[in-house]
């Protein structure tokens, strides 16, 4: 068997960029080897086909926990910036370097190795790996009908969270602005109608009217306009423009009762929803957990969003190595000491009590 260090960082030598389907499919077989080559008898299923999925379970009866986990990463643009090779899996002076060691090739790789522990010691567990987390938590919306059957206690995430429990985030909902006009020459905007100018109106007026709700645990609510894209060449009047906004919610109310406010000549599509996340810190399976409970959400979305959507009856929590501000970052790094407290607290969560 593999420590967490030397798995995580063949995990990251495979890349796994959001929809790359054979990368994380090949991260996910990988982890599949390293389980079945110590434990032969665990259970496998797999699926999803563009948006690939493994599911684990090492045997035993009665209720047990899940790990979930993401086997995507965000590209490495600009691959120039970054002082070692992304995905090179270096480890130098106790830190692991390259893409996914902190999002999350690393909670994953900790999360298998204590399975394996767990398993081999007589305890049992569950693993999921999911696709597309990166890009709007895609993978994870076909691959939950999968945990339905399961006996379980409650879902770990173990994405970065320096080792703290945390029990919330908010929402994401992903909506695309649009606006057409009249193409016309350069040289004679008058003949046309500016799609570039009439959108970038509509949102510098909407944006700053919207009423956004506060709520205790999760915080205030945002928007962001994300992207915004218009216009073929310098000569031409723009015939159409659109734009994404990121609005982080509180609310589970339908995203179209969101948006007010917009000129009728704007058109509006929704790209992503995803509800916010919420377990109560006292749960018994929180509070059985070997770590300190932050009553602050994270705030970034997870798969919990779409989990939880299939699993209301389940804690989730995020719980995992790595320093959040590491996440995403040019030259992404964790230190091995973070990965093998993880493996260890996780191995102690599967084979301790379990009280609730």
């Amino acid at each position: 068997m593999r420590n967490v260090a030397e798995l995580a960082s063949e995990l990251i030598r495979i890349p796994s960029i959001s929809r790359d389907a054979e990368g994380m499919r090949a991260v996910q077989r990988r982890v599949t080897d390293e389980i079945l080559k110590s434990i032969p008898a665990a259970s496998v299923r797999t699926g999803g086909g563009e948006l690939p999925w493994t599911l684990i379970s090492l045997g035993g009866t009665g209720p047990a926990p899940l790990f979930a986990c993401h086997t995507d990463t965000v590209p490495v643009a600009p691959a120039g910036a970054w002082d070692r090779d992304p995905f090179g899996g270096a480890t130098t002076d106790g830190v692991l370097h390259g893409r996914g060691s902190v999002d999350m090739k690393g909670g994953l790789a900790a999360a298998t190795t204590a399975l394996i522990r767990a398993g081999l010691s007589g305890s049992h567990g569950h693993l999921l790996m999911t696709a597309d987390e990166e890009i709007g938590a895609r993978g994870a919306k076909c691959a939950t009908p999968e945990i339905l059957s399961l006996d379980l206690t409650g879902i770990i995430i173990p994405e970065a969270t320096e080792l703290t429990v945390h029990c919330a985030h908010r929402g994401a909902t992903w909506y695309r602005f649009a606006a057409t006009g009249h193409a016309a020459h350069g040289s004679t905007p008058h003949l046309g109608e500016n799609a570039v100018e009439r959108l970038a109106t509509a949102l510098l007026t909407w944006k700053p009217a919207q009423s956004l709700t506060s709520e205790a645990t999760l915080g205030m609510e945002t928007l962001n306009i994300g992207t915004f894209r218009g216009g073929s060449a310098p000569n031409i009047v723009p015939d159409h423009a659109e734009a994404t906004i990121d609005f982080r919610t509180v609310s589970t109310s339908p995203a179209h009762q969101r948006i007010k406010g917009l000129p009728d000549d704007i058109a509006v599509s929704v790209d992503l929803d995803l509800a916010p996340l919420r377990t109560d810190s006292q749960n018994p399976f929180v509070q059985n957990l070997p770590s300190q409970v932050s009553e602050d959400p994270v705030a970034y979305f997870t798969d919990g969003s779409e989990i939880t959507a299939a699993r209301p009856d389940l804690p989730i929590v995020i719980w995992g190595p790595g320093e959040p501000g590491q996440m995403h970052s040019v030259n992404e790094q964790i230190p091995v000491s973070s990965l093998i407290e993880a493996e260890e607290l996780f191995f102690a969560h599967l084979t301790g009590p379990r009280p609730y």
